[in-house]
């Protein structure tokens, strides 16, 4: 067959597959014309484990490569290669070894590619360097490649703020205070540059405080303060700091966790300039800001309903353009956070205050601060402790409070829970002191239906009200857990439930019956073995600070070196399922946790396939560490 013909079919096939269908016809030309038709028998080895790495990748054309990995005379099987599939990556990315033996278990054709030609195209084209920067070719380990080669550029967002795009410079020159200017000095100033906000400084350069035109409005148009004053009198101090030269995204998140709409902008230290919140809204009408702002302002129920509305077209568009999941469910999480305390302040407004102090918390994924859509609630209230005779119309008030903020969140998409795990349920509106003997109860005898609450319910975190009654209630239950480690053991074993995400040969493990039959369950399946295994882990070390599924694998990462690896790729396969989830909630609104695997391209499902690989690795390390080989 002459070679011109050969190099045609070759393209043919790879224009198919993922990473080839996004080169450039000249470029899968020129490495079609380049490639190498090899024919093996069964067991026969394309290359063996230790063998120096050749000067080409390989794709499967036809039959089924085995990755197998040796270890004392035996193997175990680490990957299946089928037909478009890319092996032998490893080793082109590191430059080391092959880490595992390609062993052909049937009959195959098998295209090797030129490396050389390949790192050009690498280096050039974003969307083939994120084919493996996130680890979807076979044998590699997902978001852990390590090479210079791939450097994944900023993504351009049109209209949409850049979250990526780190921040060059000031919008405008420092303009400072020193301690020893009066409120009239300082006004004129403010006045004369036509700024809104003024740093104050010490003799020392250093940022001590700042002056906004808030502060102007409330301490001296109110006659709080006199204009003779010192502008200390007016200024807030202890003023935030970051450095320039940051991502959007890092400023953007620090005002939303602080509650602040200026941060002062540093070099080597030393302020340099102001960013506003304003700074950020100019760029785009549509800005997150801009929807809390708001929300903080609104007092009319349908119009926060509208407002949470448009959170979702702009959370659709965000996953759509790869903004950083935690960066996105940041976002969401508080925007969910305002409108809920918006919907109780306009509550209490309407019944009156509540005749103790009180506080509203999430549970499930909204605690794990992980809702990208909305799905069905899961809230209670726990009050202060009152005397017998006054918890019944205690009771009733907060019940009453619950079933008007239940009733507002199933108006702005969020469902009734099936199950009434709501703060309108008498059982999950009670006193602290109940509370605490729920805990209790459920560690003291932690079999069936305990189990499944305190994986709900432990989940939980605060939304509204007090601090101290949520403080109060974390710390029993990490005195309860240190002293019930058997707890532990139960947890874990119920972890180790879940239903395995695919099967021995890869393939995804679909429902076989029902209303979702041939579909993927990517919460059971997927997710929670995921939140399960993080849980019991931070559990374990009594940290109990965070809740999200994600940020509790960083922060194990940093207590445990050895697996920090592990532990880092769980964190980033469970934001890519949480993308995934979203995406096809956003696209199929009834069956936000079903996905169709039939419908989906092969990068799609090497992307999901990938992100199960530390599930099982998990779940090997949570049995050793906690006996559960020995335990019934």
């Amino acid at each position: 067959m002459p070679a011109n013909l050969v190099a045609t079919r070759i393209a043919d096939f790879l224009r198919k597959y993922p990473p080839f269908v996004d080169l450039e016809e000249v470029d899968l030309e020129r490495l079609s014309a380049e490639a190498i038709v090899s024919y093996f028998s069964t067991d026969d080895y394309v290359f063996h484990q230790g063998d120096k790495g050749q000067e080409y990748l390989f794709v499967v054309q036809e039959g089924v490569i085995h990755l197998e990995l040796g270890h004392e005379g035996s193997t175990s099987l680490v990957d299946i290669c089928d037909e478009g599939e890319l092996f032998g990556v490893r080793a082109m990315l590191s430059g080391k070894p092959y880490a595992f033996h390609a062993r052909c278990a049937e009959e195959s054709l098998v295209y090797a590619l030129p490396i050389s030609i390949f790192k050009e195209f690498l280096k050039k084209n974003s969307k083939i360097a994120l084919f493996f920067a996130s680890g979807l070719a076979a044998g590699q380990i997902a978001f852990q490649v390590d090479s210079e080669a791939i450097k994944l550029p900023h993504k351009e967002t049109g209209s949409i703020l850049n979250w990526n795009r780190p921040l060059s410079k000031p919008s405008k020159s420092l303009i400072t205070a020193t301690l020893s200017k009066s409120i009239q000095e300082v006004a004129i100033i403010m006045t004369k540059e036509k700024i809104g906000s003024i740093l104050v400084c010490d003799e020392n350069n250093n940022a001590v405080g700042i002056v906004t035109d808030t502060d102007f409005r409330s301490k001296l148009g109110t006659g709080k303060s006199l204009a003779n004053k010192l502008i200390g009198d007016i200024m807030t101090a202890g003023v935030v700091s970051m450095p320039l030269g940051l991502p959007l995204s890092h400023y953007l998140l620090e005002m939303l966790r602080k509650g602040i709409r200026h941060i002062c902008l540093t070099s080597s230290g030393k302020p340099i300039g102001i960013l506003s919140e304003h700074d950020l809204l100019s760029s785009q009408q549509n800005h997150p800001l801009a929807l809390v702002y708001t929300l903080e302002q609104s007092s009319n129920p349908d119009e926060l309903v509208a407002i949470r509305n448009q959170a979702d077209q702009l959370i659709s568009y965000y996953l759509d353009q790869n903004v950083s999941i935690s960066l996105v469910s940041s976002l969401i999480t508080h925007i969910n956070d305002m409108l809920i305390t918006r919907f109780i302040e306009l509550t209490i407004a309407e019944i009156g205050d509540s005749p103790v102090p009180f506080c509203w918390i999430s549970l499930g994924s909204e605690g794990r601060k992980e809702q990208l859509i909305r799905t069905d609630q899961d809230n209670a209230i726990i009050f202060e402790n009152v005397a017998d005779e006054n918890l019944a119309n205690t009771q009733r008030y907060f019940i009453k409070l619950a079933q008007k903020v239940n009733q507002l969140l199933e108006k702005a998409g969020f469902a009734y829970c099936p199950a009434d795990m709501m703060a309108s349920n008498e059982k999950w509106c009670q006193p602290i002191s109940v509370w605490k003997a729920y805990f209790s109860g459920w560690i003291n005898e932690p079999l069936g239906k305990s189990l499944m609450l305190s994986t709900i319910f432990f989940d939980f975190r605060k939304i509204f009200g007090d601090d101290q009654l949520v403080k109060n209630l974390q710390n029993h239950l990490n005195d309860k857990i240190s002293n019930s480690r058997i707890f532990l053991n139960f947890l874990g074993a119920n972890a180790l439930k879940n239903p395995a995400p695919l099967s021995f040969f890869k393939n995804f493990m679909v429902e076989r019956s029902g209303e979702h039959k041939d579909k993927f369950d990517i919460k059971a399946r997927a997710m929670m073995p995921l939140t399960d295994l993080a849980r019991l882990l931070v559990l374990s070390e009594n940290y109990l600070k965070e809740t999200n599924t994600a940020a509790r694998f960083r922060w194990l990462a940093e207590q445990e070196p050895k697996n920090k690896a592990l532990y880092l790729q769980a964190a980033e396969s469970y934001e890519y399922l949480m993308k995934f989830r979203a995406l096809n909630g956003f696209e199929k609104s009834k069956s936000k946790r079903y996905i169709e695997i039939a419908t989906l391209n092969k990068l799609d499902r090497l992307i999901l396939r990938n992100t199960f690989e530390p599930i099982h690795k998990l779940q090997q390390l949570v049995t050793v560490r906690f006996q559960l080989d020995y335990f019934n």
